[in-house]
């Protein structure tokens, strides 16, 4: 859902520029390009990180429809606030406990511009700034040490090219097809649900992995991406990036060093061990979606498919690791303000897009949901279960990890630029011979539980 946070922030703040051919005023609504993907009340992505739009104002893209000759800039933001009430079964370890009440936020800025040529040419760069959201270290005796620990990072950045006609394409840190045509993970209630940032209160341990691609580990890979233009509802789109590693300036690399992007095949333990992550190359990925409306009723539908190579481990009993393979279906149907349905995924993949042993089991996660919008208000909720190899480094005594998470809530848009949330999770997370408090094999705390209630307010502008 992170990177949803772009497609529906509204260019409130998008300065005219003046100039020999330069429109001042043609982008006073202008939004991401990104939107140019199908956002009808079917879309069951997105909206969730920001609320319901605005009312009156437009959460859809303006770039296709800008004057020629025109040229925006914009630093778009948000500010996020909430308060919860949290437990889980892993509050008390080790003797020290934690408090059952939080509260947590963030600033994020959306520095970018967006501009058509004389000639119908649409083009831009879109970025996303975040501050860390690592856990207190206890650095600094004071708030104001504290914050002087604080340091920002691009979350995406990519530019775009493309027209009407013809598409876009994206250069850059962003999202792949397989996730900008995602339909049915119920995320646009509250502030995203098991993909926003409520889950945030939870210790790790106790938070169910979510499975979809609108997360961290496949939303910010450098790749590029094509979205063809829509014809009677239809869209698709394809991604390659030669390796699973975020937009960097390399001055290459030695075939010897730990963590090299053009890695093919290693001996270095960094590269292939369990507790690395091991690196996988060669990521493509393919989806369609479909949107329209029969009578009263409207049907938003897409099929997506990611596949990847593994970084090859030579290191003497290195555990050896497939690619990824992994298919996507979602489905949703709406009448009048009602909307139900949800999304499947299975295939050759650990945790939230990592590699999975060759031995291991095999991910299948499903989600379920439903939502109602009436004017201002959004309120939902949904159910997914995920069953997936989880930890490996004992697999005569580890069993397959099974994650259920609930989610239900609503969200008020007050104004333009401003919404309340209203946010409640429950999470399970099991695996038999896996201590989840200790992140290694064990016989305790193989089931763990969580559970938050949260309210919220947002800032965008």
């Amino acid at each position: 859902m992170r990177r949803f946070l772009l497609q529906t922030t509204l260019a409130l703040g998008v300065i005219g520029l003046g100039g020999a051919g330069i429109a001042p005023a043609a982008f006073a609504q202008m939004a991401y390009p990104q939107t140019a993907t199908p956002t009808g009340p079917n879309q069951m992505w997105g909206v969730g990180g920001l609320g319901a739009p605005p009312a009156g104002a437009s959460s859809v893209a303006a770039s296709s429809t800008a004057a020629p000759g025109s040229f925006g800039v914009h630093l778009n933001g948000r500010l996020n606030y909430y308060l919860g009430a949290v437990g889980s079964s892993v509050d008390q370890f080790d003797g020290s406990k934690l408090d059952n009440v939080e509260s947590q936020g963030y600033l994020r800025l959306y520095p970018g511009f967006d501009a058509v040529a004389a000639n119908g040419l649409q083009y831009g760069v879109v970025s996303e700034i975040r501050n860390p959201g690592s856990n207190f270290t206890g650095v600094g005796a004071n708030a104001s040490g504290n914050a002087s620990q604080n340091t920002l990072f691009w979350y995406e950045a990519y530019g775009y090219v493309g027209a009407q006609d013809l598409g876009l394409l994206y250069f850059g840190q962003s999202d792949g097809a397989f996730d900008l045509l995602m339909v049915g993970t119920f995320e646009n209630f509250n502030d995203g649900g098991w993909n926003g940032d409520v889950p945030g209160f939870i210790p790790s341990a106790a938070a169910p992995i979510w499975p979809w691609p609108d997360s961290g580990p496949y939303q910010t890979i450098d790749r590029l991406t094509y979205l063809s233009p829509t014809w009677n509802g239809l869209q698709f789109g394809l991604s390659f990036a030669p390796n699973n590693t975020p937009l960097i300036n390399t001055e290459g690399c030695n075939v010897a060093a730990a963590n090299c992007n053009r890695l093919a095949s290693t001996p270095l333990p960094a590269d292939g061990s369990v507790a690395n992550s091991p690196r996988y190359r060669n990521i493509v990925d393919a989806a369609a979606e479909y949107a329209g409306t029969f009578g009263p009723i409207g049907i938003n539908a897409s099929v997506g498919y990611l596949h990847s190579t593994p970084v090859s481990n030579s290191l003497a009993g290195a555990i050896p690791y497939s690619g990824l393979s992994v298919g996507m279906g979602g489905l949703t149907l709406t009448y009048g303000g009602f909307t139900v349905g949800g999304n499947i995924l299975g295939g050759t993949m650990s945790n939230a897009y990592f590699l999975q042993p060759k031995d291991g089991a095999d991910a299948l996660a499903f989600l379920i949901g439903g939502s109602y919008s009436v004017g201002p208000v959004v309120v939902g909720a949904s159910y997914y279960k995920y069953k997936y190899q989880g930890d490996f480094q004992s697999p005569a005594t580890e069993g397959v990890e099974t994650d259920q998470g609930i989610a239900a809530g609503g969200t008020y848009a007050v104004a333009p630029g401003l919404a309340l949330y209203l946010s409640y999770l429950y999470g399970t997370r099991h695996q038999l011979g896996f201590d989840f408090a200790t992140n290694a094999p064990g016989t305790a705390f193989n089931n763990v539980k969580s559970q938050v209630f949260a309210v919220g307010t947002v800032w965008k502008w």
